[in-house]
């Protein structure tokens, strides 16, 4: 009688623990994603990029240039040599000029000139969300390499 009894017991658990497992795994993943934090909607991040980190980022639409602060996370001097930027498919940049630098543990500020006049209908003060795209070289390594991200909550100003 008693081995039913600790059977039954045991059976409660188990059933019990799995269920708050899968509870505590749901939970972690809503979170990683971002589900509770009403300010990542609106707050700036660059998603999709792992090899460098942004600062702080505005598109001028007056002058229909990006401006984007960042830094490295690959331990190693890395050149810049183009960063693409494209917001609903009007307002995207031209071309960099150049190589740009950027030592480790750095940050750099870099501005990414657009296409003529192609950011004047954007609304000043608003947010809105960009294709990101950046190609480098790090020191060391010949391969020239490409990121694409999307960054979100990018500012506008006049």
């Amino acid at each position: 009688m008693t081995t039913k009894k600790a059977q039954s017991a045991l059976e409660y658990l188990m059933t019990y623990g799995w269920a708050i497992l899968i509870i505590v795994i749901v939970g972690a993943a809503l979170y990683a994603l971002g589900v509770f934090n009403p300010a990542s909607s609106t707050s700036l991040t660059l998603t999709g990029v792992t090899n460098f980190q942004l600062i702080d980022a505005v598109l001028n639409k007056s002058s229909d240039t990006l401006t984007v602060i960042i830094g490295t996370k690959t331990g190693k001097t890395t050149a810049i040599s183009n960063i693409d930027f494209d917001v609903d498919g009007t307002c995207m940049n031209s071309a960099i000029d150049g190589n740009t630098s950027i030592a480790p543990s750095a940050t750099k500020e870099i501005s990414v000139n657009g296409t003529a006049g192609a950011c004047a209908a954007l609304v000043a003060g608003s947010k809105v969300n960009a294709d990101f795209d950046i190609y480098f070289t790090v020191y060391g390594s010949p391969l020239p390499k490409a990121e694409s991200g999307i960054l979100n909550g990018l500012s506008i100003v006049e």
